[in-house]
């Protein structure tokens, strides 16, 4: 078993929906004992795009992170993710693993106001 820190995201579309929908998958079929923080809206970290909707959730997964990252990955192309959307730099979702037991794997990631609005929303509960 796991713990894992997720950083959720969204900048096209209904970008609430998209995370809510994210977020709820998480909750009900891949994590257990999860803390998830509001949805809120940020600047696109690169200044060059279009805004958030962004959401942290933490819990537990009883696998490895590599078959996480696939779950994660699949469920990220079957919201709409493909490499049109890319190309366009639209994001209908994206779910990222930033800490795993205690360990930051994705710093850029973490150190962005995207990731730490959530991430310190769950510290301070």
């Amino acid at each position: 078993m796991i713990q894992v820190t997720l950083s959720v995201g969204s900048n096209c579309g209904d970008r609430n929906a998209f995370v809510a929908e994210a977020l709820q998958w998480l909750k009900s079929s891949v994590l257990m004992q999860t803390e998830c923080s509001e949805i809120y809206e940020t600047p696109c970290a690169l200044k060059s795009g279009k805004p958030y909707k962004n959401a942290v959730i933490r819990g537990f997964y009883s696998g490895t992170g590599f078959q996480l990252e696939d779950l994660l990955k699949e469920k990220e192309h079957e919201m709409g993710r493909n490499t049109e959307c890319r190309e366009r730099g639209d994001v209908p979702i994206d779910i990222d693993i930033v800490i795993m037991d205690g360990e930051v794997v994705k710093s850029w990631d973490y150190r962005q106001k995207f990731f730490q609005i959530g991430y310190q929303y769950l510290e301070a509960r």
